[in-house]
């Protein structure tokens, strides 16, 4: 009796859930996945740059990376960038290693050997003022800078394109799924589920040190920051109307 009990029981809560599937995720339906897309110009432009010193010793390396990389920290203050914009974002002594020769006969392989170190320092610098990256990439390279790995450009705060590129999917979504429907003779139910899948902002331009000194030598570098492009993915799930 007891087990008649729980097999009732049982079958009672496995055809709730059933019924419950069946409200939240019907297993015939218009399933639609769409992209909005929005373009909007950068307000920030993020640029990395250091300095590489070479020296016999690992403190002769140090000792003349620190007083140039202390220049490039003036020079940018001197730009009116924040100390909250400027962040150290790498410290590394790296030491140079000679091979020597392979010598022929029966002889082990003689160990390398180190002939001098190298030191690196990079700065992640964020500047809030477009017009001002160029004149500080030139008085960056003024102040001794041997290495820059680029600019990119991003938005401060990105919330209000995200939710305009948000609301260009959902009514994509809303669009495809009336537009299935008629063409397959069938009318759109109502809105079962949506599932958003996040997509970072893109657009970049970079350039190297070499670049940079040729036109800091000839005229002042020009920065072109485009415009980014947001997007928001979204997947719906919609009922097939009776």
């Amino acid at each position: 009796m007891k087990k008649a009990i729980l097999f009732a029981a049982m079958l009672a809560l496995s055809s709730q859930a059933q019924a419950q599937n069946r409200d939240a995720a019907p297993a015939e339906g218009i399933v639609i996945r769409t992209e909005g897309e929005v373009r909007v110009k950068p307000d920030i432009a993020t640029i990395q740059a250091g300095l590489v010193s070479e020296g016999k010793t690992a403190a002769e390396a140090l000792s003349k990376n620190t007083p140039a990389l202390a220049k490039l920290v003036e020079a940018v203050k001197a730009a009116g960038v924040a100390p909250a914009d400027l962040v150290t974002s790498q410290v590394s002594l790296i030491p140079r290693m000679t091979q020597p020769p392979v010598t022929p006969g029966p002889r082990p392989p003689r160990a390398a050997t180190i002939d001098g170190y190298e030191a690196r320092t990079g700065l992640t610098i964020t500047m809030r003022d477009l017009a001002k990256a160029g004149p500080l990439i030139d008085a960056l390279v003024a102040a001794g800078s041997n290495e820059m790995s680029g600019i990119s450009f991003g938005l401060a705060d990105e919330s209000k394109a995200k939710d305009a590129a948000r609301k260009k999917a959902a009514e994509a979504a809303r669009a495809r799924a009336a537009l299935y429907a008629e063409a397959l003779g069938v009318k759109v139910g109502d809105l079962v589920s949506i599932v958003e899948a996040e997509a970072e902002a893109v657009g970049r331009a970079s350039g190297d040190m070499r670049a940079f000194r040729m036109a800091a030598s000839a005229a002042p570098i020009s920065v072109e920051p485009g415009e980014l492009t947001v997007t928001s993915s979204l997947r719906t799930v919609w009922r097939i109307a009776p």
